[in-house]
């Protein structure tokens, strides 16, 4: 029962940090709402696909997202939207077995452009976005 407890514990908290990291970064962590906000804003939809307990999630996060650098360049073409797939509240074609994933999605056809898996430092993803133009 204790080790039940601690798991449930430690679920709630680590599960929850990617809140924190959306709420100080101003990314969405709803789907529809992001979505909605792509269309209005005529904006692609960057969705980061986390989940609990990932090492490489939280130091995409925390080293290459958070980079002053980095965020304008991704608020300037996307709306960020940052999901954990064990909460498993998103539509079915952004199923992934690999976190990090990050997709570049057109909001109007709901389709992805661009899937890129795993880790990027800062420089790399910025190299990424510029390819992406």
């Amino acid at each position: 029962m204790k080790k039940i407890v601690m798991l449930l514990l430690c679920t709630f908290l680590f599960g929850a940090e990617y809140r924190d990291f959306a709420k100080t970064m101003t990314y969405e962590t709803e789907y529809k709402t992001a979505l909605n906000k792509a269309k209005k804003e005529d904006k692609k939809l960057m969705v980061l696909m986390i989940s609990n307990f990932c090492p490489w999630c939280t130091k995409f996060e925390n080293k290459t997202l958070a980079d002053e650098s980095v965020d304008i360049a991704v608020k300037s073409k996307y709306i960020p939207l940052i999901i954990n797939k064990e909460e498993k509240n998103f539509p079915a074609y952004l199923t992934t077995p690999i976190v990090p994933t990050t997709y570049f999605i057109n909001p109007n056809k709901e389709e992805i452009l661009h899937q890129s898996v795993g880790f990027s430092n800062k420089v790399e993803f910025l190299n990424l976005l510029q390819k992406l133009k």
